[in-house]
């Protein structure tokens, strides 16, 4: 079975110490009316404790407590709060509303190292059996791959032209986030809280070579120089060209162009292969106001309710005709394909 990103530092883990605590403690909260589960969260979910931390507990109440406990008249003390010489972070949950709830990147990620450590009905493994059943969509990776991009090459380029080192640092900076999120992403796993993004990177399956002394380059300020922003930008385009060859090997085989080009790529393809694409068939995979943005603009028409190609037009579009991003999309579609005249 693969193993799961977890922690990994030096200082001294009292996890099972902690633990135990949290066991001991436990008839404190399940006594209590209205308690339909509690989950052990946060880093003693994932198997760490120090000095630093703090047990986190959410409590499931059933509506009806929830709602008396929410309007001021909780019988014990919430948030950050010291229990028997331990302290806590106490967070309460309709069982109910959560059920009904979407889960966001963070609260999937905290889910799937939770501890369910009370569920005397088994509505919590329930919850989170039917909240974790799908599994990250790769093509998340599509946005990532395009913001780091944006972040260290379209505006990584304007502020060393610009000559401002530190607005550039702060962008790649951006950059290194969203790229470091991608490598999850690649994985097949959710995206961390920005607390833990690094850390738990290190023990992901896969990573580019060398991450941690690549990582470290891409982190680093240098001298506050022009040149330390060349450097830096110089290596997180290694890191994304990287992932980016990766995410196609595994997951995308047979698509010629880099990843953050591939929704364009495959609406322009579609339009090839088809000719005349339905108003209905387009709003599937697009919007009707993408067709104001080129290179779609330049080279569709709308005739009785159907998109119509003009491959003359399309064949006709030059470099100069549009930007650069868009004219990539072009050149490889184009090239691809077999269009008669």
């Amino acid at each position: 079975m693969t193993k799961r990103p977890y922690v990994k530092l030096k200082s001294d883990n009292k996890f099972n110490e902690m633990y135990q605590k949290v066991r001991k403690n436990l008839d404190y909260f399940t006594s209590l009316t209205g308690v339909v589960g509690i989950t052990l969260n946060g880093g003693l979910s994932r198997e760490y404790s120090d000095h630093l931390s703090e047990v986190d507990l959410t409590i499931y109440l059933n509506p009806k407590t929830y709602m008396t406990w929410n309007n001021g008249f909780s019988p014990i003390t919430l948030g950050i709060t010291m229990i028997k010489e331990t302290l806590y972070d106490l967070k309460i949950i309709d069982i109910e509303a959560e059920e009904n709830r979407v889960w966001n990147d963070i609260d999937q990620w905290d889910g799937s190292y939770a501890k369910i450590i009370y569920d005397p009905e088994l509505r919590l493994k329930e919850l989170y059996n039917d909240k974790q059943k799908n599994k990250n969509n790769i093509n998340q990776i599509e946005n990532l791959l395009f913001s780091c991009w944006w972040y260290y090459r379209l505006a990584g380029d304007i502020w060393i032209h610009r000559a401002d080192v530190l607005q550039g640092h702060m962008i790649f900076n951006k950059a290194i986030e969203v790229l470091i999120k991608a490598v999850f992403i690649a994985n097949e796993e959710f995206i961390p809280h920005e607390k833990w993004l690094i850390h738990m990177s290190r023990t992901l399956n896969w990573k580019p070579k060398n991450w941690e002394e690549c990582l470290n380059k891409a982190m680093s300020t240098g001298d506050l120089s022009i040149n330390s922003l060349k450097d830096r930008q110089e290596i997180i385009s290694e890191l994304w060209y990287e992932v980016d060859e990766y995410t196609r090997e595994q997951f995308f085989k047979e698509l010629p162009i880099p990843m953050m080009y591939k929704y364009f790529y495959e609406l322009l393809k579609d339009l090839i292969k088809y000719e005349r694409v339905s108003i209905d068939e387009w709003k599937k995979k697009s919007s009707l106001s993408m067709l104001n943005n080129d290179p779609f603009h330049k080279i569709v028409s709308i005739q009785d309710d159907t998109i119509v190609l003009d491959k003359e037009k399309l064949l006709s579009l030059r470099p100069d005709d549009m930007y650069s991003w868009y004219y990539k999309v072009v050149e490889v579609v184009v090239d691809g394909l077999e269009i008669n005249h």
